[in-house]
């Protein structure tokens, strides 16, 4: 079984994996953002997002940079999963 299903199911354990990991990393932006993620004294990327959400409209910087990153996080994680599947299916 070892060398007839692993191959075929290779790349979809890839790919959600990857966009486990992305869903988990939006999920603990979310909390953050909400104060019920990380403790207060550990910075996250949802907790600096709501500290800089009151300066949006003067300063966007400190709200637009953490929620780039977060975007920028995910969007990596999925399209390296896409990437990935597309070579395991390449064999």
């Amino acid at each position: 079984m070892l060398w007839e299903i692993l191959p075929n199911a290779r790349g979809p354990l890839i790919v959600d994996f990857c966009l486990r990991i992305g869903y988990t990393t939006i999920l603990l932006g979310t909390l953050g953002f909400f104060g019920l993620g990380l403790p207060p004294d550990s910075p996250d990327w949802g907790s600096t997002i709501n500290a800089g959400r009151q300066l949006l409209s003067v300063f966007p910087h400190p709200a637009l940079v953490p929620a780039v990153a977060l975007l920028s996080l995910v969007l990596g994680l999925n399209l390296l999963a896409d990437g990935l599947r597309e070579e395991s299916l390449r064999d």
